[in-house]
């Protein structure tokens, strides 16, 4: 390995890093990649740094390829997205016909601009259509090439790392990237327990959550809720991630580190302009609060204990805003002064929520991620809960329609038995069904405006 001064490398990396286009891979929740795609857009297309390069997008099956980006977009994409899963910034892409050639294209990367003794290594092989390269003896050859540059590089499941290194091989062709992310996006910073039912990614719910309100301007352009009910709301996945997309709360804004912050390359200068433009550019603010309210509705005695611990700690991260702005987004039942329902989504009289003389409901938005065929507190036939969600929603859409305004929403279907159990209950309602997948299940998302 050969070593240079501070001063020579930094001079390196300015070149090299930032004085020169980068390419970078984001990845997504599976079959979720347009509405990813849809937010890189939207950040290119309104970067807080002045844009220097002219990008250029390209969707795969798994991931989606952005060339000819400079590298503080691609931190302003790291802090400001919502959907993606990782970005991981591409290090070297070219032909390696054997492991002879991998090993010189490993041994000839200058490591030293991305990774350094402050941190430790994952290493993920993935090598597709080619008899000439075994994934184990590819591993071994890029820990030989990066282990003197790292503290560590560690292997297993279960084994911690500051970040990994994915060596991606179809055939003949070479991508070599190191994530930006460290630890997955979807951890957002907030969250302390985790449900046990149906549980759902949080960049997932973000991808449901912006394609349900895309789907709804199309109908109605001047489209936007202001009632957000929540049934089955466990540990409040759908409230924070509606809260962070309504009030443009960038995720960098929580308690979350990146690995880019322990990199050669990091730029604490632009970083910190950046968070600095994020606190600006939050919509957190009594004015804004007045127009929106969250309902949430759970009869799980522990998963409304860890909502209660992740609106603390929701508080607490913006602490700089008054805590009763907050509070004050969350639907209180009058009769135990908390800020959920203790009770069965479908036997709730809700003309006593949504009609609140004090608080005018308006458009409605229901997002729905029932716990798969098992009722909360008793077992039931998934298609009957299904066919009973419907009816359901159906009683709300008359409600809505009374007062004039709109509904909108989606439910996760986890088969096609109960998709059609749902959509045939459903009265004059429009729909639109899209797919992703989610713990090996083909889930089918219900997309509903009314």
């Amino acid at each position: 390995m050969t070593t240079m001064s501070d001063e020579s490398l930094m001079k390196k990396i300015k070149k090299n890093i930032y004085g020169k286009s980068q390419t970078v891979k984001i990845t997504f929740p599976a079959g979720l990649g347009s509405i990813a795609l849809l937010e890189i857009k939207s950040i290119l297309g309104s970067l807080w740094f002045a844009k220097k390069l002219s990008s250029d997008c390209f969707v795969s099956k798994n991931e989606i390829i952005i060339e000819n980006i400079h590298m503080v977009a691609i931190m302003e994409l790291l802090m400001r997205n919502q959907c993606f899963s990782d970005i991981r910034l591409v290090v070297f892409r070219g032909k390696t016909i054997d492991k002879y050639i991998f090993e010189k294209k490993c041994r000839e990367i200058e490591w030293d601009f991305y990774i350094n003794k402050k941190m430790s290594l994952k290493l993920k092989i993935d090598s597709v259509a080619s008899k000439a390269f075994h994934e184990t003896a590819l591993k071994k050859i890029l820990a030989d090439s990066v282990k003197n540059y790292v503290s560590e590089v560690v292997s297993g499941e279960n084994s911690i790392a500051t970040t990994c290194i994915y060596a991606d091989l179809y055939k003949n062709k070479l991508t070599l990237s190191i994530s930006l992310a460290g630890e997955p996006l979807y951890k957002r910073g907030y969250r302390g327990t985790l449900s046990a039912s149906a549980p759902l990614k949080e960049d997932a719910a973000a991808c449901c959550i912006q394609s349900a309100l895309q789907f709804a301007a199309t109908l109605q352009k001047d489209f936007i809720p202001n009632t957000v009910i929540i049934p089955f709301s466990g540990t409040g996945t759908f409230a924070f991630e509606m809260l962070q997309f309504y009030f443009q709360l960038s995720p960098v804004l929580f308690e979350r580190e990146y690995a880019l912050q322990k990199m050669s390359f990091f730029g604490k200068e632009s970083f910190n302009f950046l968070v600095k433009k994020a606190d600006e550019n939050c919509l957190l603010d009594k004015d804004r609060i007045n127009e929106i309210r969250i309902c949430c509705i759970d009869n799980s005695k522990n998963a409304n204990i860890a909502l209660l611990e992740n609106i603390t700690n929701f508080k607490k991260i913006l602490a700089k805003q008054t805590t009763e702005i907050v509070d004050e987004l969350f639907v209180r039942d009058l009769k135990t002064d908390q800020p959920f329902f203790a009770k069965d989504f479908l036997t709730m009289d809700m003309t006593k929520i949504i009609s609140d003389k004090a608080k005018r409901f308006g458009n409605i938005f229901i997002p729905l991620n029932p716990p798969y065929g098992i009722r909360l507190n008793r077992t039931s036939d998934s298609v009957d809960l299904y066919k009973n969600i419907a009816r359901k929603i159906n009683e709300i859409s008359d409600l809505t329609k009374r007062e004039q305004k709109h509904l909108c929403g989606f439910i996760l279907c986890p088969t096609e038995e109960t998709w059609s159990a749902f959509v045939k209950q459903l009265h004059y309602l429009k729909i639109e069904t899209y797919h992703f997948t989610q713990g090996g299940l083909d889930i089918r998302v219900c997309q509903f405006f009314a």
